[in-house]
């Protein structure tokens, strides 16, 4: 149980540590990480409320669809930077587990 809540709070330590040590302009952000500390969490959670463990996984396989199916049409429009869809999706991913994340925690203090 502590693990769901210290994961996150790691991540997000570690994010902040990374904004201090990166320049402003850079690319990357220190919330580009938080994706890798939240989604095993959600997976805990999972386990703590007992219902199907599929929700994170789940998850996963929407976001890596989504990706073929920018990545095709990359390759079909051949104008789009591989790079900067990488890089939008990557902000998705952000959002998305993040809500995932917060949805899931509502699930389990209901």
């Amino acid at each position: 149980m502590l693990l769901i809540f210290a994961l996150p709070v790691t991540g997000l330590v570690i994010g902040i540590i990374m904004n201090m040590m990166l320049p402003n302009g850079s690319k990357l952000n220190g919330v580009d990480v938080m994706p890798l500390f939240l989604l095993y969490p959600c997976q805990l959670i999972t386990q703590v409320k007992q219902v199907p463990s599929f929700l994170p996984y789940g998850f996963l396989f929407y976001f890596i669809l989504i990706l073929c199916a920018a990545i095709r049409w990359a390759v079909i429009n051949k104008n789009i930077s591989m790079g900067k869809i990488f890089r939008e999706f990557w902000s998705y991913l952000d959002i998305c587990s993040l809500l995932w994340y917060l949805g899931l925690l509502v699930v389990v203090l209901v």
